[in-house]
């Protein structure tokens, strides 16, 4: 460990084209970076905080973990030989560096902090690394370090004090395994796989315990059509999305993470985060028919089995935005974006645009310059101008708008949404 930073250091694994790493921490930097904690996270937000789900959460076995803590106390011999195994979000990360056959993984300080609150007892705070498995043996350590640290001039029957058995604990290597940024599926699946080869474990209760499901979902086929753009040559987004895999170490950091992307996808085929959690028990021909008044371009292309139009929409349309503000587009690998068409809150407001544009034309086809008549529209605007169009949430909806009444002059709406526009520019 360096002295100014909580880092992980391990060799990467690869198994049947999945990735992750195999790595030792001492139980007192461990416990430094993530903790037992009965929320389950299932989506990171925009600014890439954790998001808890409201109903399901991880409990464990209060006499299993008390066991653990007993053999960590009175065994001077306790060994744990299994993986403790790790989800770590790319949003978590400072900086990833892969040297010869090791790779070195800093945490941001926001990570360190989330646990020194919850110490604290204090009522907010965030937990970014998640336990996929090991939480009652997290657990059981815990337990066993209160003990230890109440009663430190204790003695047990092997002679030795409390005090020294604690520092022994703090000091245990203990072996971790590190999934980085995998989906909530896949975590699912690691979790299951685990656990059915040392005693059986009902699906049932695997699936409730992370809110998942096996079978086919919005956000699957969200990730893969992410993945395709990140990775195809001639694409946006190539190279743009924060994926696993590359160094970065704060002199080139992509500008749009992975789980912005795949949130904004999802949203336009499910009617609100809730219901995506929903939408993953149903087959896809369950969702086609959608009555409401929500606009949800892709639910159609998603219940029809028709992803490659999903994936052909974003490159087409964003191709479009790269043409008109090819010099704004361009990410000159600095660490922080420079323009609002490099950020998190440029992409939000674009998405939206574009969900606008296919609700009004139903018959556009996306092929090359399918939105150039759209994106012409506005490519007048000054999007270098950081002082007219911020990289904030006000700036979001500054962008939408000036680029809304640019494209839809004559929509019903107009009038009120140059009244919003103008109320956002005088509240600079």
């Amino acid at each position: 460990m360096s002295n100014h930073k909580i880092e992980i250091k391990g060799f990467p694994v690869y198994q049947n084209g999945q990735d992750f790493i195999i790595g030792t921490a001492k139980i007192q930097d461990l416990l430094k970076y993530t903790m037992f904690t009965e929320r389950l996270v299932v989506d990171f937000d925009d600014n890439g905080k954790p998001v808890y789900s409201e109903t399901i959460q991880r409990h464990v076995e209060t006499s299993r973990a008390n066991q653990i803590a007993d053999f960590l106390i009175n065994d001077e011999t306790a060994t744990f030989p299994t993986n403790i195994v790790l989800g770590i979000p790319l949003s978590a990360i400072d900086s990833q560096v892969f040297d010869n056959n090791t790779v070195t993984i800093s945490f941001k300080k926001e990570v360190i902090e989330g646990i020194s609150k919850a110490k604290r007892g204090e009522d907010s705070y965030d937990i970014y690394v998640t336990i996929i498995d090991g939480q009652h043996r997290i657990r059981g350590i815990e337990l066993a370090l209160e003990r230890l640290s109440k009663n430190p001039d204790n003695v047990g029957t092997d002679g030795i004090s409390y005090n020294e058995k604690l520092n022994r604990l703090l000091n245990m290597d203990i072996v971790i395994s590190c999934f980085m940024d995998k989906s909530l599926e896949y975590q699912a699946m690691i979790f299951s796989t685990i656990n059915r080869t040392q005693k059986r474990v009902s699906q049932d209760l695997v699936y409730s315990l992370f809110g998942l499901t096996e079978n086919d979902s919005p956000y699957k086929t969200a990730l893969e059509v992410c993945l395709a753009l990140n990775g195809h040559p001639k694409s946006p987004f190539y190279n743009r999305i924060k994926l696993y895999g590359n160094d970065y170490d704060g002199t080139f950091i992509p500008p749009l993470s992975q789980s912005t992307m795949i949130k904004r996808i999802v949203s336009f085929i499910s009617v609100s985060s809730k219901e995506a959690e929903n939408d993953r028990f149903r087959k896809r021909k369950e969702l086609k028919g959608y009555s409401g008044t929500k606009k949800l371009p892709f639910r159609e292309f998603y219940a029809t089995d028709d992803d490659s139009s999903i994936s052909d929409c974003l490159f087409y349309y964003f191709s479009s935005i790269q043409h008109y503000f090819s010099s704004l587009w361009k990410y000159d690998t600095k660490s922080k974006p420079t323009n609002v068409l490099q950020s998190t809150v440029g992409f939000e407001a674009l998405m939206k645009i574009l969900k606008d544009i296919l609700s009004i034309d139903n018959n556009i086809k996306f092929e090359k310059n399918a939105f150039d008549k759209y994106v012409n529209k506005f490519a007048d605007l000054q999007l270098h101008d950081t002082n007219q169009f911020p990289m904030t949430t006000r700036g979001k909806k500054i962008l939408y708008y000036s680029i809304f009444i640019k494209v839809f002059p004559d929509d019903a709406s107009i009038e009120k949404k140059k009244r919003e526009l103008e109320s956002l520019h005088n509240a600079d």
